[in-house]
């Protein structure tokens, strides 16, 4: 052969190949660790704003002269979830609820569930106690929302 006229055998358009193949996954794995580490620091700057808030959070109690809120401090992003088990289930909760306050409203029972340590909102558990007729909602224009009252069905479930 001729200087200048190679010709691309296999093994060298292989090689090429191969090469390229290696910078693009070199690439690939250079930009996850960036995304990795910036989720780190991105993780780390939420928890620093949770700390404050609840700084800020304490001392508005305080200067409203109320009991300084006793809320576990919030689990990391990459923590698995941890059930906690309370005294009553969710369902039991909102119907004494119900039953004590006669008529609640749909953010009071939310307040209740929250001020119990209940994650989430109490809707689902609304919408479960509505469908089996242990709850009636009623509509009320004064309110958002709506206000509930406990069924003759669920007295015969009250526990």
């Amino acid at each position: 052969m001729q200087a200048g006229k190679m010709r691309n055998t296999d093994a060298v358009s292989g090689n090429a190949a191969q090469g390229a193949e290696n910078s693009i996954e070199g690439d690939l794995a250079s930009k996850i660790r960036q995304l990795q580490a910036d989720r780190e620091r991105h993780a780390q700057a939420i928890a620093d704003i949770d700390h404050v808030l609840r700084d800020v959070e304490h001392a508005l109690a305080a200067i409203r002269g109320e009991p300084v809120p006793q809320r576990p401090a919030p689990a990391s992003m990459s923590s698995r979830r941890r059930y906690q088990k309370l005294p009553t289930t969710g369902e039991e909760s909102v119907l004494a609820f119900v039953r004590q306050n006669r008529n609640p409203t749909t953010a009071q029972i939310n307040a209740h569930w929250r001020n119990e340590g209940r994650p989430g909102v109490a809707n689902p558990t609304l919408a479960r106690l509505l469908k089996r007729g242990w709850l009636r909602r009623e509509d009320d224009p004064r309110v958002r929302g709506s206000r509930y009252r406990v069924t003759e069905s669920a007295a015969k479930h009250k526990s």
